[in-house]
């Protein structure tokens, strides 16, 4: 199978299938889309499918999110493609794939109007991108045909890069291909979580421990691979939430084997690890038993919200009658990493991922996504202490491909 048109096809229609038929890029009725202020607005990114099925995102400021309809008025950045966005502190990244490969930041102007920074393009896509300081970020390119493993560091005011590292693959494993699934940097190491998946069939034959790849940092020399055998490989396909980390530096690490994020079998029990802060190992003092906790079921995505707190996306299906690719169906929760409990948000409807990257925001003791709803998508607010969630302005988009406010 051809990666590109398989990737284009399972990461980027998922929602389109719900979504309103045709939207155009300028809307009478939209009430919201204002120019951006000096306050911080939200800035959602709408992603618009063409006639010719090729899409375009709009990354558009709001005031409100929550009345009236939502959708690109012939404002806000622009970018036709396959685009992955990430807020990190005041600026959203948005990253290239499949054929356009560039890395652009958003931000803000004097006069409080989006604009660009930076435009890099690198030979393969960027996996992922994260903060490793104020002022630095630190990017990984890793693709199933290559042998080497490429780390890039950027200067976060300017996006330029600052520095480039090649490490061959074969230092984390001798098995074809290991596929990204989380990277975060702590206590002088980077920590990157992968599994392997067959770079023709897809498919994930070995699901028998969890394996993270630590360097050191910021030197990104090799250290070493820590594994687990009590649950399979941490994270899945283009989740890229499979680590998170805390205030204390403590890195997390959910394992679930979905066939719903790309595993071909599931071999181990859902569940979470940690890595301690200052540790490069898997703290066997410590597990969250997921599958226990939730009945049989799994957490594939993960937004950290402070205070040991994680909202979380729970398929709701039981790995062996979940569907290949599917990305659901999901129910919204909330788990505390230390007391190991569950607690489910009322009155939002059980959906559909896009199998890729959480769109979701998190404000203050609110988390705001966009959810489909029959032929329709609606912004959700969510109460993350009283576990409730109000229903907000109608999107017109296939699919919200970022949630953020700057």
């Amino acid at each position: 199978m051809n990666l590109t048109k398989f990737t284009r096809r399972l990461a980027l229609p998922l929602l389109s299938l719900f979504a309103i038929a045709a939207f155009t890029s300028c809307s009478d009725d939209d009430s919201n889309a204002n120019p951006a202020t000096e306050n911080e607005q939200f800035v959602v990114s709408l992603a618009l499918q063409g006639n010719d099925g090729i899409f375009t995102y709009y990354s558009v400021p709001f005031d409100d999110v929550m009345t009236g309809t939502l959708s690109a008025v012939g404002q806000g950045i622009e970018q036709p493609g396959y685009f992955d966005f990430t807020q990190i502190d005041k600026t959203l990244y948005s990253v290239g794939g499949l054929d356009d490969r560039n890395v652009v930041g958003i931000s803000r102007d004097e006069k409080g109007e989006l604009k660009q920074i930076g435009n890099v393009s690198f030979a393969n896509p960027l996996s992922d991108i994260v903060k490793a300081d104020d002022n630095t970020l630190v990017a990984v390119e890793m693709a199933g045909t290559s042998d080497v493993i490429k780390f890039h560091t950027f200067n976060a005011n300017t996006l330029t890069v600052t520095g480039t590292k090649e490490l061959p693959v074969s230092d984390i494993t001798n098995l074809k291909a290991p596929a990204y699934a989380g990277m975060r940097i702590s206590g002088g190491h980077l920590f990157l979580s992968y599994y392997i998946s067959d770079p023709t069939t897809f498919n994930t034959p070995h699901t028998d421990k969890a394996q993270i790849a630590v360097y050191t940092y910021p030197a990104l020399q090799f250290h070493k691979v820590i594994e687990d055998t009590r649950t399979g490989p941490v994270g899945g396909f283009n989740t890229k939430t499979g680590l998170i980390e805390d205030e204390k530096g403590d890195i997390y690490a959910a394992s679930h084997s979905n066939p719903a994020n790309g595993y071909s079998q599931s071999t181990k029990p859902a569940g979470i690890l940690r890595i301690k802060s200052g540790q490069t190992e898997f703290d066997q003092s410590y597990f969250f038993d997921v599958a226990a906790a939730t009945g049989g079921k799994t957490i594939s995505h993960m937004l950290y919200l402070g205070n040991g707190k994680v909202f979380v996306e729970i398929n709701t299906t039981n790995r062996a009658q979940q569907a290949r690719w599917s990305d659901g169906p999901l129910k919204s929760a909330v788990v505390d990493l230390n007391t190991k409990t569950v607690s489910y948000i009322e009155g939002l409807p059980e959906h559909a991922g896009v199998g890729r990257r959480l769109a979701a925001l998190h404000d203050g003791n609110f988390v705001y996504m966009a959810i489909p709803e029959g032929n329709s998508i609606y912004v959700y607010r969510i109460d993350t202490q009283n576990y409730t969630a109000t229903k907000g302005a109608q999107v017109q988009a296939n699919f919200v491909a970022g949630f953020s406010k700057i």
